[in-house]
């Protein structure tokens, strides 16, 4: 088994919420040393903790407390990577933005990550995961005319910018092998939602695709590319791609009605008469489960998936095989704080490479690490006792987590 490949690289985690800290766990689970900082004041939520905190260590440091600044910046001088997600100007308020960081560690990467990024005429505005979506049209589109705008129920757009800046970082530090140089690199919300939404930006010729999906449409692009309703409230995909699919579908029995009309013998026929197209496979598709669909389709090399419901994502085979889903049971952890976590699972990391188990370890209790990771950088019992007292660092070592805080992370 090879190394880690991010082994020797210690990061800084200031960020809060899921983009950044999701950058911080991708950077843990490739073997960085991460250190999560947070105040005492603000205690994560434990579901949010167990997601995007697994593999870092928990030091609650008071940057605004005497000694908190200062502190920090002796952990800088030693850190590779500093993940910062404050509205632009705060950490230079602080005295820790990335000017001033970098003539302490000129080598230092520095990723900023927040909503609208880091230049331009909104650079200044707060934002989150819905604020990205709805000024880059996601919103627009997953409603229809019908309903208006919806909020997806995903934070597509958090997670992405995670891995954004994560890939930034690795850039970053494979740059600094040839330099010797560090870079300040930025990722955003915005900035993900608009790559994600790529088709509804390109265009050629001066086409630019203007009218939002809406209704029926928002299901797929077209009737052989589309979810159905099976029977007992199931949902299937299927997508034909060519014509030698569409002749295999139309010469069973099940879909030889549609050999037999001349309005879908051609695909430009097919694209003209798509909502008579559209309801016919409605009709037919709606007789059989789901299942008995996905086993008919593979026969005829039609790629098709059942819909899955939350709850079968964490038993489906799939998924556990490739430790897309983790699970762990702390009930009987060795150290007791653990153990009213009970059975938990996780979400894997989807870029696998030989050689290289991804790394699961486990969350951290939050500030586990305050007094260890301090007397790394040559703090004495003596200064420890002072940072308790003035309240930059808890009293106590180990704390427990918010169960009802309305600010996650």
């Amino acid at each position: 088994m090879n190394s880690a490949p991010l082994k020797g690289i210690k990061v800084l985690d200031l960020t809060i919420v899921l983009a950044g800290p999701t950058c911080g766990r991708t950077l843990a689970q490739y073997g960085a040393e991460v250190i999560k900082i947070d105040p005492e004041n603000r205690k994560p939520q434990l579901y949010q903790w167990i997601d995007v905190s697994r593999g870092k260590k928990s030091v609650s440091l008071n940057l605004k407390s005497p000694g908190g600044k200062e502190t920090f910046l002796k952990l800088a001088e030693k850190a590779d990577v500093i993940l910062e997600g404050f509205r632009k100007g705060t950490t230079d308020k602080l005295g820790i933005g990335y000017d001033q960081i970098r003539k302490i560690n000129p080598k230092l990467i520095y990723a900023s990550i927040n909503c609208y990024g880091h230049k331009g005429p909104w650079q200044f505005r707060p934002g989150f995961e819905q604020n990205a979506q709805a000024v880059t049209g996601i919103q627009m589109r997953n409603g229809s005319n019908e309903s208006g705008p919806r909020a997806a129920t995903y934070t597509l757009n958090d997670y992405g910018t995670g891995l954004a800046a994560a890939y930034g970082v690795m850039l970053a530090l494979l740059e600094r092998n040839k330099t010797n140089k560090g870079k300040h690199i930025g990722a955003s919300l915005a900035g993900t939602s608009t790559f994600l939404t790529g088709p509804y930006a390109t265009s050629f010729k001066d086409e630019f695709l203007k009218n939002d999906i809406g209704g029926p449409g928002l299901r797929g692009r077209g009737p052989l590319c589309s979810l159905y309703e099976c029977q007992n409230n199931e949902w299937i995909f299927f997508k034909i791609t060519n014509e030698t699919q569409w002749v295999s579908l139309v010469s069973t029995d099940q879909f030889k009605v549609l050999a037999k009309n001349p309005l879908f013998s051609s695909f430009a026929l097919r694209e003209d008469n798509k909502s008579e197209l559209f309801i016919i496979l409605r009709e037919i598709i709606k007789k059989k489960p789901a299942l008995e669909w996905v086993e008919f389709f593979k026969g005829l090399n039609i790629p098709s998936i059942k819909n899955t419901l939350a709850q079968e994502i964490h038993s489906s085979e799939y998924n556990t095989s490739r430790k897309m889903i983790v699970s762990k049971d702390y009930s009987n952890d060795k150290n007791y704080l653990y153990r009213e976590w009970g059975k938990t699972t996780w979400a894997g990391n989807p870029v696998k490479m030989t050689g290289y188990n991804i790394s699961e370890i486990n969350p951290s209790m939050f500030s586990e690490h305050t007094v260890e990771i301090l007397k790394k950088i040559g703090l004495t019992n003596s200064d420890i006792k002072e940072m308790k007292k003035n309240g930059t660092i808890p009293k106590e070592e180990m704390l427990p987590f918010s169960p009802d805080s309305s600010e996650p992370l």
